[in-house]
């Protein structure tokens, strides 16, 4: 065995050295890389969500804007052709919801406010108007949105803002329109940041447009969270400065890994954040492999060192496994080795002497039986000749023991606790036999002192089988079987389930032969009247259990009784 564990500690050393440095070499060298490699696919995917961002808010907004732009001027156009170019945009871009012109002097033009009718609800158009008005006052060089608002039953339920712009140079007039962001909405809704991470976007205000993950609804302050707050502190410098950052935010359990961009023409933050043990688990992973690839190294230098260490060891270990096996007592245990040399020689050797062994462990084992056939032959010869000093109780003892056996089948023994039950069944009183022969066949009640020394019988049952080793188990049959459930019993006033289980069985067995057997004072009584005794003892002097589980012995197979050839059964 030194050997063999020298020669797989020499393997195992040689192979983990540079195991273990390679991969300390590529974790330290390779972390780095892959959290930049995080960092960047956070950059890629919010420039991305920002073109999408952008193009959802531009397209309609072009579409909008456009009406300054044709022909001959939208205000030198008829009334009628006006209202057709409004139609026109709220028909090919559902993104629009209302379109309202005003005139030079910010007053709206009667007939030149267009909205849609299943999206949006007359106060809704109110508040449009107002919104727009809002932007007008403010003093438009160019096109303005308002702060986003949550639509009042239009928009697909989404973020709705409100644009704003002049028309012609000098200016002849304005134009606002409601745009729903629901289809932005709904983007960044199905936008996965891996499995655990969301995007959104927020105003200039650091309050909530629209985005995944569990933020709150639309207006909400989401300014306190970390890649917003930093944001909003970068801009307050230079609030027109196009800001992208990607980095590190929080602490412990809380850090994320975030990206923000900016939207310059509304002024908007497009966030997206993941958590950081999520967001690096390539580094995990590469650690986690590496980890693999060291157990895998090592498993092979132990198997490899294994087989070479086998090759030398192998022998010498089966010749020392199988010599504790025969000396354990497993007699006839052969070695099984196919070498052709001195080994193969001793390993014949071994094999025949195991298999002297072994027929010498037969006969030894059979003159062994039979003594311990001859002790219970005579020890029963003993039981039964103390039966046989009264009439009354003749056969008492086989009748305890196969009562207690089924008793013990009831409660699922074992079949060597059956054996020991039907053994401490037929011994249970063979201390009688150092009873004096006119106390045991009195036919009076006997004196108190009388009384004592026939209580005396279980400690000199015990004393006679003791030196038996086979009867080991049964002794506390023997001693026990008079001791009581409530603790008044003798010898030794064992109470409860301190009394072994197989004295509680015998106990049982003992005083339901008793009641059903013909006595000097008494007549051997009917099952159903025994039974209604053993009940009244069952707490007090029986175990409950071991009282129940004779009543489904006794309904279920019955037991044999006195004078009886065939088992008797309670009456159903």
């Amino acid at each position: 065995m030194r050997l063999f564990k020298a020669i797989l500690l020499l393997m195992l050393v040689v192979s983990i050295i540079p195991t273990v440095m390679v991969g300390w070499l590529s974790v330290s060298h390779t972390r780095e890389l892959l959290i930049r490699d995080a960092q960047e696919l956070a950059q890629e995917r919010v420039k991305q969500l920002r073109l999408k961002a952008e193009s959802f808010l531009e397209d309609p907004t072009e579409m909008v804007v456009g009406l300054s732009s044709v022909p001959g001027g939208f205000f030198t156009l008829s009334r009628d052709t006006q209202r057709l170019h409004i139609a026109s945009v709220l028909n090919q871009r559902p993104e629009v919801l209302a379109l309202t012109v005003f005139g030079a002097d910010r007053q709206r033009l009667p007939g030149l406010q267009a909205f849609a009718v299943h999206d949006m609800a007359p106060s809704a158009v109110a508040e449009h108007e107002e919104r727009a008005r809002a932007l007008l006052d403010e003093g438009l060089t160019g096109v303005r949105y308002s702060d986003v608002v949550a639509s009042q039953g239009g928009g697909g339920g989404g973020p709705v803002v409100t644009l704003a712009f002049p028309v012609g140079d000098p200016v002849q007039g304005y134009m606002a329109a409601d745009l729903t962001l629901a289809g932005l909405r709904q983007m960044l809704a199905q936008e996965r940041v891996g499995s655990t991470g969301f995007a959104y976007l927020a105003d200039r205000h650091g309050r909530l447009i629209t985005g995944g993950g569990d933020l709150g609804a639309v207006g909400d302050d989401v300014s306190k969270r970390l890649p917003l707050a930093h944001l909003l502190k970068q801009r307050e410098g230079t609030p027109d400065t196009e800001l992208f950052h990607v980095g590190n935010f929080g602490e412990g359990r809380d850090a994320v890994v975030s990206a923000y961009s900016v939207l310059p023409e509304a002024g908007w933050a497009i966030v997206s954040e993941q958590p950081v043990e999520h967001a690096y688990r390539q580094v995990e992973t590469m650690e986690r492999r590496i980890l693999l690839g060291l157990g895998g190294a090592i498993l092979v230098a132990l198997v490899l060192a294994a087989i070479f260490s086998r090759n030398l060891t192998q022998p010498l270990k089966t010749f020392i496994a199988t010599s504790l096996e025969l000396a354990r007592g497993k007699f006839g245990v052969e070695v099984h080795l196919k070498q052709k040399n001195e080994l193969g020689e001793l390993a014949q050797t071994f094999n025949y002497m195991s298999k002297q062994l072994m027929a010498y462990d037969m006969e030894t084992r059979g003159l062994y039986e039979s003594l311990e056939k001859g002790y219970l032959e005579t020890i029963v010869a003993l039981a039964n000749s103390i039966d046989s000093k009264d009439a009354y109780t003749r056969g008492h003892s086989q009748r305890v023991g196969d009562v207690a056996v089924e008793i013990g089948r009831e409660l699922k023994l074992t079949e060597r606790e059956l054996r020991q039950l039907q053994y401490g069944g037929i011994l249970h009183d063979i201390g009688k036999i150092g009873i004096a022969e006119n106390i045991l066949c009195k036919q009076s009640r006997l004196t108190d002192q009388e009384m004592a020394l026939m209580r005396e019988h279980p400690a000199i049952g015990d004393a006679i089988i003791g030196p038996v080793t086979f009867l080991g188990p049964v002794r506390a049959c023997v001693r026990h079987h008079h001791e009581r459930w409530d603790g008044t019993g003798y010898p030794d006033k064992l109470k409860g389930e301190s009394i072994p289980l197989l004295a509680r069985i015998v106990a049982c067995a003992d005083t339901f032969d008793a009641c059903t057997s013909t006595r000097p004072y008494q007549k051997a009584m009917p099952l159903e009247k025994a039974m209604e005794i053993l009940d009244n003892l069952s707490g007090a002097q029986l175990d409950p259990k071991v009282v129940l589980a004779l009543r489904a012995v006794l309904a279920q197979r019955g037991v044999r009784l006195e004078g009886h050839r065939q088992p008797v059964k309670l009456a159903s």
